[in-house]
């Protein structure tokens, strides 16, 4: 029995990749982020590798918001 293509698959496919590209920013921005030290970002990255849309929703949410606040660190 073959299924035809329909709204459904391409919602889902949609959601797909609206999650892939938020798990790669979320990876983009923590890697980038000046103010987070290493073992931080060492740690977000463990967060949104296990839970990837979770973790990435979450980064976005609180973690970004204390990684890049203020000045960026004086340099070693």
């Amino acid at each position: 029995m073959v299924s035809s293509f329909n709204i459904w698959h391409l919602v889902i496919i949609l959601v797909g990749i609206a999650a892939f590209v938020l798990f790669i920013a979320a990876l983009v921005s923590i890697a980038r982020a000046p103010r987070a030290s290493t073992g931080e970002k060492v740690i977000w990255i463990v967060v949104v590798l296990i839970l990837p849309l979770l973790g990435s929703i979450v980064w976005f949410a609180v973690g970004r918001r204390f990684a890049t606040a203020g000045d960026p660190p004086a340099p070693v």
